[in-house]
């Protein structure tokens, strides 16, 4: 249904007011002279005044009714008696404001008094039917040749069509005047609030009605009420959901209910619709960009027949409605965009179809180092390493035929020269008209991630090579564990024990990662059995990791073999270690006291190739044991660049001398 456009009904409406008051004058006029004339006449025709189209009755001079035409029973809608009745023949007269007017208080019985005529008063007549009819008097004291009063002459002009016409320009008028405040409001929304309320003051104001509701389909497409006036919670949660269209129907109509009575609706809908003093109501469809988003109502207490014109204006408001949820909810979608995109940690930059930089976001400043007002309008190139131009001339060639561009990493080159490692996103950026014009790419730091990668697959190699060394070492534990055990108990405890030795080793090692350990630490992790009678001191001294297994299985042996034979096997022993350092050697010294005599053995198991020769191996020089009587001293001096950690290895690059 086709609705005006507001110019045209402005210019419309103006001329038919032009015109209709014209002729309300005219008519005016004419009725008027034509009295005035009758009064001249003196003599007046009955035929004449019974053939008027116009409401014509004459009084004597007390006011009593002697004479009306037939235009004038139909306008009173009864008959007076002719003698009898006073001033005017209406069942019941009015002013045009509602307020009772008497006949003896009416312009007829004015003008009697008065002995003038009466001009320029409005007055309303009821009929015994109800109906009233607005009019215009035009009473006309009647003289005869001595100037003696006789009687008046009243023309009735019926003005119900020229107040019809002013009701209808008035309404029309009151509808423009609303749809132009709703499409202002609409225009200086904000947020969806401000669009609903201005919504519903256009539907109460052009529509006429005291209750409206707008309700939008949810996520889950579920109408509900987003806004509404004079509805109570009971009412819309009885409504709430319910829909005379789906969701996927094209080109919704309205639906006009002017009786609930006869509608169509559930009993349950019914009766919540009744409950709340609804007489009539309807449902106005809201589209954006060719969908349903939902409805606006109207609510009449009484039932109310819908004019076509209500009709046009309602889907008039129900377009502007739409158009302004459309702009909101896009006007939101695009700042949430543009703040995502502002505060994002990737880069984000769009292009061209020339690779000319039109948009740069703060994360491509920070992972590139070049403002905005540096990279827009310049070429991507700007940060493209000379060896990868190729990259982007094949991103764009692929834009410029459509082509899928798959994500990739590679290396850009910051303002400072510096390269980095990143990952590139490239999606096609189109017109409205669906043409590529050219491309957004998000771009995003990789580099620590690739150094985390560069650092696993160090630290993979390395404990692969750290448990090819710890298998060949435990492997050398059990395989010489056995030599010389009189029982598998006893080789049974050796090995458990230098196992436990180096596991203990080596979550030193692990909390250190693998950077060595503290001498002192691993002295004093392997001697805390024996506290109280150990005696350690020297300082601190970060060993390698290869001396760090070393010293740990030597204390470990020296240890066990104090426990079972010397110092550490009676209540009276001691055990004195001590370390220092001179001339960038170490020398590490282990002496009993107060155990039992010992003396060399008579065979050497493991604990002694660990003592002598492994601690050769990797220590330079050979290590003494002195099994004297009054107890066990075991020596060793090495050069500190060869068991030092890397930190300290530099400056202790000499050897010692013998």
């Amino acid at each position: 249904m086709r609705t005006p456009s507001a110019g045209t009904d402005a210019v419309h409406n103006s001329t038919c007011a032009v015109e209709q008051e014209s002729l309300d004058e005219q008519i005016i006029n004419g009725k008027e002279a034509v009295a005035n004339a009758l009064a001249e006449a003196g003599a007046l025709s009955l035929d004449v005044l019974q053939a008027l189209p116009v409401a014509v009755y004459v009084t004597d001079a007390l006011g009593r009714i002697t004479f009306f035409n037939e235009a004038a029973a139909t306008l009173w809608g009864c008959r007076p008696e002719l003698g009898k009745s006073e001033f005017c023949g209406s069942w019941k007269l009015y002013w045009p404001d509602g307020t009772p007017l008497p006949h003896d208080e009416c312009p007829m019985a004015l003008a009697l008094r008065q002995r003038r005529p009466i001009r320029g008063i409005e007055a309303v007549a009821e009929r015994p039917d109800g109906s009233r009819v607005p009019f215009i008097p035009y009473p006309t004291p009647l003289v005869d040749a001595s100037g003696e009063l006789t009687g008046a002459i009243n023309l009735l002009a019926d003005i119900s069509h020229s107040k019809s016409t002013d009701a209808s320009l008035a309404r029309r008028r009151d509808e423009q005047n609303a749809l132009y405040q709703f499409t202002d409001r609409l225009f200086r929304a904000a947020s969806l609030a401000d669009v609903h309320s201005a919504g519903l003051a256009a539907i109460a104001d052009a529509l006429r009605c005291e209750r409206a509701s707008i309700l939008l389909f949810d996520s889950s497409g579920v109408m509900r009420f987003v806004a509404w006036r004079g509805l109570s919670d009971a009412y819309r949660r009885a409504v709430e959901g319910h829909s005379p269209w789906t969701r996927q129907v094209k080109d919704p109509q309205p639906l006009c209910i002017p009786d609930v009575e006869g509608a169509e609706f559930s009993d349950q809908l019914k009766a919540a619709v009744k409950a709340e003093g609804i007489g009539g109501l309807a449902f106005i469809p809201l589209v954006a960009s060719g969908e349903l988003i939902g409805k606006f109502m109207t609510y009449y207490d009484a039932p109310h027949v819908f004019s076509n014109d209500e009709v046009a204006l309602a889907v008039t408001i129900a377009r502007q409605l739409g158009f302004g949820i459309e702009r909101v909810r896009a006007d939101q979608a695009g700042r949430l965009l543009a703040s995502i995109v502002e505060t994002s940690d990737d880069g984000i930059a769009s292009k061209d179809l020339d690779g000319i930089v039109t948009s740069w976001n703060r994360g491509a400043e920070r992972i590139f180092g070049y403002g905005a007002a540096e990279m827009i309008g310049r070429s991507l190139l700007t940060v493209i390493p000379r060896d990868r131009h190729g990259e982007e001339v094949e991103i764009l060639d692929k834009l410029r035929h459509g082509e899928r561009i798959d994500h990739f990493e590679t290396v850009r080159q910051r303002k400072d020269g510096s390269l980095i490692d990143v990952s590139i996103t490239v999606s096609p950026v189109r017109d409205a008209t669906g043409k590529i014009v050219g491309a957004s790419k998000i771009v995003r730091d990789i580099s620590e991630r690739k150094q985390a990668q560069a650092r696993h697959e160090l630290l993979t190699r390395e404990i692969q090579h750290r448990t090819k060394n710890l298998f060949a070492v435990v492997l050398a534990v059990v395989s010489r564990s056995f030599a010389g055990k009189q029982s598998v108990a006893d080789a049974e405890a050796a090995v458990v024990g230098r196992l436990r030795s180096l596991g203990q080793t080596h979550v030193i090692l692990m909390d250190k990662k693998w950077q060595g350990a503290d001498l002192d630490e691993i002295v004093r992790s392997e001697m805390s059995p024996y506290t109280g009678r150990v005696q350690v001191e020297g300082p601190s001294l970060m060993l390698n990791e290869k001396a760090t297994q070393n010293f740990a299985l030597a204390v470990h042996e020296l240890a066990t073999n104090a426990a079972k034979y010397g110092a550490l096997s009676n209540t009276t022993g001691q055990v004195h270690v001590r370390w220092w350092e001179s001339s960038d050697c170490l020398t590490f010294r282990w002496q009993e006291r107060g155990g039992p005599s010992v003396a060399s053995p008579a065979h050497k198991g493991f604990g002694s190739v660990v003592l002598e020769h492994l601690m050769a191996e990797h220590f330079e020089t050979l290590p003494e044991m002195d099994f004297a009587s009054s107890g066990l001293t075991y020596s060793l001096t090495t050069s500190l660049g060869s068991i030092a950690a890397s930190d300290r290895r530099t400056s202790h690059q000499g050897g010692c001398s013998e």
